[in-house]
Parts: C-alpha cells; structure tokens; sequence
C-alpha cells in the first residue's frame, strides 16, 4: 500500500484505541495508587481490601466484555466505542470523590466501573480496527491497542508518582471525555453497515478509509458477498442460544476460540499483570537501592517503545513468529527475577542485594522488551482476525471475558502465589508457562498474516487444519513477477484452484 494511502486508516486506528490508553491507566491505577492510598488512608481499610481493590476491576470487566456484545451488533462499533467513555468517566470521578466520602464501598464501585469499561474496550476496539483495516495493514493498525495500553500505564506511573491518588483518578477520568469526543468524527465500520443493509454508507465509509483515489468496488463486492454467505448460513434462526450451541458444537468456531482462550491464559500466566499491579511492591520486596516509582517510569518507558516498534514488525515477520520468539526470551529475565530471589532466600536479603541488586531492575526491563515484542499484541490482533463475521461480536466478548477472568485470577492471588511458592517459585512458574506458550503457538497457530478476514473463515471450515492452511495459500492475492529477458515480459500469476497439489500456478506469457 502506498503511503499516501495511510494517514487516514491511521489516525482512524489511533483515535479508535484511546480506549485500551484508559484501560491501561486502570490497570496501572494499583501501583502508585494503593501505596499512596495506605499512606494517607483516614477511613477503614483492611488488607483483604487492598488486594480486592487492586483486582475489583476485573471482575467488572468479565461482564463489560460480554455486555458490549449487543451494543456492538445493533448500534454499531462506533456507537459502542463512544458509549463505553461515560462508563470510563464516571468509574475514575467516583473513585475521586472517595477522598471526600472517605467509605471503601465508593472505591469498589469506582474500581468496579472502572473495568466494566475496560471489558467493553477489548472486542470494541479490536473488531472496530481488524474491519476497517486493510490487510496488508491491519498487524500495524492492531497492534496500535496493545502500543495504548502501554502509554496508559507508563502515564499513569509518571502522574501517580508526583500526585496521590485522588488528583490522579480525577486527571484519568478527565481523558476519556476527550476520547468520545473524538469518536464522534470516525467512520462506522463499512463491515457492519453492509450487514445492516446500509450499503451507500458503507462504500461512503469504505472510500473514507482507503482514500478518495483508490478503487473500493473491488473489496465492496467482496464484503458483500461474504455477508450474503453468512446470511444464507445463518437462516433466521440466528437467536443469541443457537449461537452459543454452535460454539459449542461447530468446528470452524471452537477452533479459533480454543486458540484465541489458550493464548490470552498463556498471555497471563507470563505474570505480565500482576508485575504491571505490584512494580512498586516487587522493588520494594527485592530490597532495590532505587526508589520504586522512578523504576516504574523506567520500566513503563521501555514497554512502551518495543511495544510501539513490535507493531511495525507483525506485518513483515507474521504473528506466529513474532509470538515464539517474544516467549522463548521473555522466559529467560522471569527465570532471572526467580534466580534473584532464591538467592535471597538462601543467603539473607542484605547480601543478594550487596551481589545482585541491580538484577531485578535489568530483569524487568528485559522482560518488558520481549514481552512487548509479541505476547503483548498478537492475542489482541488474532482475536480480531480469527473469528467468523456471524459469531465476531460474540465471541469476542467471550475471549476478551476470559482474558480479563485470567488477568483477575493473576492479580487477585499475586500475593498468595509469593506466600504458598516463595517469590523464586511464583517467578520460575512464569518462566515455565511462558515457554510453554511458545510450544503450543508453534503447533497450534495459523499464520494470519495478509489474510483477509474471509480467508480466515475458510481456514476454520476445514476439518483438517493442516489442509487447511495448505489450502490458504493457494487463495493469495494475485502475485504478478515481471521477469525482464530479451524484451520479453514473462508474468507469473497465483490464483486459486480446486486442487492445491496439481496446477497450482497458472502462467501466461505475454509479449510487449
């Protein structure tokens, strides 16, 4: 694609995902937030608190994800981005305004909106990007989530470490305003106004997003098509049961679901939240010469920018690549931060910080290099490419409420893990997870890379999965070669057959 054609896919896909920045700035919230809470606390806490205040969100956010299922197919994506910024507003301003309540019950239900609102930003954002998307683009334009995730976290650190934590809840809450704000100048997904019959602004939406001067009647039909497939699939008993029996029972949608599930549990088993939760805590524990909220700012700074260059490699090295390399050397700094500590266990904390106190610093920051590398993203990216049209929204709440039931598990039971396997187990048992993830990625995962979201669903219809990605690459794109010899123009073009394994190049020559 050419470059003038990307500044308003661009900007649609950046506006489109201010809402995993706020997700982001909740789950950064904990870290500098419940250090300073207990410092000028001056009504009834209880630890039991803290820790339920630290992962309340989740909970919230196992319902949001599913709820903004309907939202999303009867008002649209766009409508259901701009709607779920209120819900954002509101959690932070409540959790504010516990500063004058001064009652914990104001805080759960602060909190609790909180991640109702980062439930609906997941499938929200992730399916608005991944239809708007061409695909040669949409790994960069995807992965933009997981690069605002990450902002949001490392402002929250910076903010929270100079003000406490009702001025941040207020400074966070006052961002999502200018996010919906925003939302109002996007386009609506041209995938979803099809499937309404709303076809003159789908083309109006389409031409919007690949620009005034490309030819969109192509990939129009194509959409079209696709949909009157589906739509002659579904018939009209299309009811929200017969969809969750066909979860359960179809092939072409357990198998995506069964992959996008096992990778968001693996993407939290690396530890990932709980470290983003407890940075401040883990600094401490380790016994670091350096103030924990300047770590955090560090730490928050360098996941930020591999996050942002991850994304400018998933479309040239393919997302199951970029997954097993990302896992197999996120494993090695979890298994140092283990090492550190059994040493601490073993020789005193005074003498493992005299010998190896700067290792859980330059642990961190590795691990948030090659964790930003791929596991960051690419769970988010497939969600959005893997799923069949008639079951997207559906199951997208389905994937994005697991990850959020997993990341809730992580962060609610950190502290138990460090009590019942010692600080050196829980983080041996991050390394062991992490490089089994990679293992299964390499048996499991198709490559998605340059699909379109059609050819994803016809990888799934197969019995055979190995058949099936054999049989995807006989549905590329036409590749033209031009082959210059003697004044001959010989051109090689790919195109699909019935049979992969016989005629599956189709040559014409041409002379000029």
């Amino acid at each position: 694609m050419s470059s003038h054609h990307w500044p308003c896919p661009l900007m649609v896909a950046v506006w489109a995902t201010w809402g995993y920045f706020s997700m982001g700035s909740v789950r950064g919230w904990s870290s500098p937030g419940i250090p300073s809470l207990n410092r000028t606390l001056d009504f009834e806490m209880s630890s039991s608190d803290f820790q339920w205040i630290s992962s309340f969100p989740m909970l919230g956010a196992m319902l949001g994800s599913l709820f903004i299922n309907k939202p999303m197919q009867y008002y649209g994506r766009k409508n259901a981005l701009i709607g779920h910024y209120l819900i954002f507003i509101s959690g932070f301003l409540i959790t504010g305004f516990t500063y004058f309540g001064k009652h914990k019950s104001m805080l759960y239900v602060g909190r609790f909106l909180m991640g109702f609102a980062a439930g609906c930003t997941t499938p929200a954002a992730q399916i608005y990007v991944s239809e708007c998307a061409s695909p040669r683009i949409r790994g960069r334009m995807g992965s933009l989530t997981a690069s605002s995730l990450a902002l949001g976290v490392w402002l929250t650190y910076i903010v929270g470490s100079f003000v406490d934590w009702h001025v941040l809840s207020w400074f966070l809450g006052c961002l999502p305003a200018l996010f919906m704000a925003g939302s109002f100048l996007l386009p609506e997904s041209p995938v979803w106004l099809i499937s309404k019959g709303r076809h003159q602004e789908a083309q109006r939406s389409l031409q919007l997003l690949r620009g005034k001067g490309t030819d969109i009647e192509a990939e129009i039909e194509r959409i079209k098509e696709h949909q009157e497939r589906v739509a002659s699939k579904s018939g009209k008993d299309d009811t929200v049961m017969q969809q969750f029996r066909d979860v359960l029972t179809s092939g072409p949608v357990v198998k995506p679901l069964a992959i996008s599930l096992s990778i968001m549990l693996f993407q939290q088993t690396t530890g990932i939240n709980a470290i983003v939760f407890y940075t401040v805590s883990i600094f401490q524990t380790a016994g670091s010469s350096m103030d924990g909220r300047y770590a955090t700012i560090i730490v928050g700074a360098v996941q930020l920018i591999f996050t942002v260059a991850s994304g400018f490699l998933v479309d040239r090295c393919g997302r199951r690549m970029l997954y097993i390399v990302s896992a197999l050397t996120t494993s090695i700094p979890l298994t140092a931060m283990g090492t550190f500590f059994y040493f601490q266990r073993q020789w005193g904390d005074q003498e493992a910080t005299d010998y190896f106190g700067w290792l859980p610093l330059v642990s961190l920051i590795v691990f948030f290099i090659t964790y930003s590398g791929g596991i960051s993203n690419v769970p988010f990216i497939i969600m959005g490419e893997m799923f069949p049209l008639r079951y997207r929204s559906l199951l997208g709440g389905i994937s994005s409420s697991f990850h959020l039931f997993c990341t809730f598990v992580m962060v609610r039971f950190f502290p138990d893990m460090l009590r019942a396997m010692g600080k050196d187990g829980t983080f041996y048992f991050f390394s062991g997870c992490t490089f089994l993830s990679a293992i299964f990625v390499y048996f499991f995962l198709p490559e998605t890379k340059g699909k379109t979201l059609e050819e994803m669903e016809q990888l799934f219809s197969s019995n055979n999965l190995s058949e099936s990605r054999k049989r995807i690459n006989c549905l590329d794109d036409v590749i033209a070669m031009e082959i210059s010899l003697n004044g001959t123009v010989v051109l090689l073009g790919r195109s699909e057959t019935n049979n992969c394994d016989t005629d599956e190049l189709q040559l014409s020559v041409n002379k000029l």
